[in-house]
């Protein structure tokens, strides 16, 4: 088997269980050697701890988790909690233990130890902050994976997209450096999502991990719907979309999507993140169609491998 994938990952997971379901994914990936996470938006020490507790029901909490920026770095919006953040999956009495270093630290030191490549599936806060902290960082990414953007493609897909539109500022910042990426918009993940069918899979399972995470999509489920049964193409059975899932899939399949070099200008129009298809915009590697039915199926299978 090939050497793993060295891999830091970015995430404001706590909020939509997709994150929890890929970090799920990166647990039982032998493909991935998961180096650190960094928790980003809010309360980012809660964030944390979700993450730490997930290590552990893994058996890997040795994986260090440094709490980060709790602001867009303008401070001039605020980003999303909804308050169900860390229910059913770790108490609020629960001590778990999370790295001293501020996340902007721990990815300025993990990069400047040994490149590697970085996976974001948040906001870019903390990758903007640590860019201007340490300009080093830069060329210290072999490769970013951002889940995030909209490229307006289809009617039924928003121009706004959360990640790069909770803090744009930032995302401007890191999408402008050169650094070689590849973007998963809303356009293709929104086709991807674990129905009532597959979580009565998971639910099978003898994994606490995975019960953990079947008793998360629970809790998220009805907030999913409230926010998109309004959708002409929302399914009624629909309980966890896997925006971060399938971000976090391609780095260990390739296959599960096609991809197309597009010239694109991150911008703020109107207050709105925007990625704008121009002619001598920089290049960038994005996800433009996927085998939903196929990575839906890849995603169930590595979970059921969980301890």
């Amino acid at each position: 088997m090939a050497t793993p994938l060295p891999l830091l990952l970015d995430t404001d997971v706590g909020t939509d269980v997709d994150d929890a379901i890929g970090i799920g994914f990166l647990l039982a990936s032998p493909e991935i050697d998961l180096r650190a996470i960094t928790t980003v938006s809010g309360d980012v020490s809660l964030r944390g701890r979700i993450a730490k507790k997930l290590l552990t029901l893994a058996r890997r909490s040795a994986v260090p988790v440094a709490a980060g920026i709790r602001d867009p770095i303008l401070r001039q919006r605020r980003f999303l909690w909804l308050g169900h953040e860390g229910q059913r999956i770790v108490a609020p009495e629960e001590t778990l233990q999370l790295a001293p270093a501020h996340a902007v630290d721990l990815l300025i030191e993990t990069l400047l130890r040994e490149p590697m490549q970085v996976a974001a599936i948040g906001p870019l806060s903390n990758l903007a902050v640590a860019i201007m902290k340490e300009p080093a960082v830069i060329t210290s990414i072999r490769h970013l994976t951002i889940m995030g953007g909209s490229l307006g493609h289809h009617p039924q897909v928003p121009l706004l997209e959360y990640n790069l539109a909770s803090d744009p500022e930032a995302a401007l910042v890191v999408l402008n450096l050169g650094i070689s990426t590849t973007l998963v918009p809303l356009d293709v993940t929104w086709k991807v999502f674990f129905t009532t069918g597959h979580l009565d899979r998971l639910r099978r399972a003898g994994s606490a991990f995975v019960q953990t995470l079947c008793d998360a999509i629970e809790v998220w489920a009805p907030i999913q719907r409230a926010f998109s049964e309004s959708a002409p193409t929302f399914q009624r059975d629909a309980v966890a979309f896997l925006h971060d899932p399938l971000t976090l899939a391609i780095l260990v399949d390739r296959s599960l999507v096609t991809f197309e070099r597009l010239r694109l200008r991150p911008a703020i129009v109107d207050g709105i993140f925007r990625l704008i298809e121009e002619h001598s915009a920089p290049e960038f590697e994005v996800a433009v169609t996927v085998d939903a039915p196929r990575c839906v199926e890849f995603l169930v299978q590595r979970l059921l491998q969980l301890p």
